[in-house]
């Protein structure tokens, strides 16, 4: 199961997915201390709309209301994509793409596009080797257990419906958090997520891209045997 069917399944059927993922992943994901964040956050999130009763803080409830709005759009592109999560994935090392030279004929680049055909062959492939591997490097990540994991362990658990408003606010507090956070760091990648209606769903992926994100504001990456190389090595695909 992929990153993308369990977001599915969460949007679907929260039950399904917490009996689902617990069975699977057993005491690994420590569901109740993620349930409990989530619901200090949904706290957290209502609070803030305090401020639409208060006239000089009209720019915090139109935020936070423009922040639902997009929520929706996020979670409708969750069944718009066959495999939201790669898509995802594939603007961002396509961004990278457009800006770094192509790696040598025989380098890791090329091994690494060789080694998931498999999973590519599931995508649509472009022309350019450079959108190739943007393809190959999404496509291998979503169906990673890193990265599986990483989104488990962010939608799984089973809560009493009393307090299940709370954590979807507070699921959505942290993704709306995350999202200005791109904003603030990446704002190319944002406006990208944000034109295809996604950027709300960065939440899920932002412990994969974090590192990547900081690496390339650091120091880009020359060429893309060097993003594959740095994709290997952190993610064990």
């Amino acid at each position: 199961m992929t990153a993308s069917d369990y977001l599915r399944l969460k949007y679907t059927s929260d039950r399904h997915l917490a009996m689902t993922t617990q069975n699977a992943i057993g005491g690994v994901m420590q569901s109740a201390r993620g349930v409990a964040s989530d619901i200090y956050s949904g706290i957290e999130r209502v609070s803030w709309y305090s401020s639409c009763f208060i006239p000089k803080y009209n720019d915090i409830c139109q935020e936070l209301k423009a922040e639902e709005i997009r929520t929706a759009y996020s979670i409708a592109s969750i069944f718009r994509y066959r495999d939201v999560i790669a898509y995802m994935l594939y603007l961002y090392f396509k961004m990278l793409s457009d800006d770094i030279k192509e790696g040598n004929e025989e380098g890791s680049a090329r091994k690494f596009i060789r080694d998931v055909s498999w999973l590519v062959a599931q995508f649509r492939v472009t022309g350019l080797t450079r959108y190739v591997l943007a393809e190959s490097a999404a496509a291998a990540l979503a169906h990673s257990d890193f990265l599986s994991k990483i989104v488990v362990e962010r939608v799984s658990a089973g809560v009493p419906r009393a307090v299940f408003g709370l954590q979807f606010f507070g699921m959505e507090q942290k993704a709306a958090l995350a999202a200005r956070h791109l904003k603030a760091i990446q704002p190319d990648y944002y406006w990208i997520l944000y034109q295809a209606r996604l950027e709300m769903l960065y939440y899920f992926v932002e412990p994969l891209l974090a590192g990547m994100i900081k690496k390339v504001r650091e120091t880009a990456f020359e060429n893309m045997d060097e993003l594959t190389d740095f994709i290997r090595d952190n993610y064990g695909v």
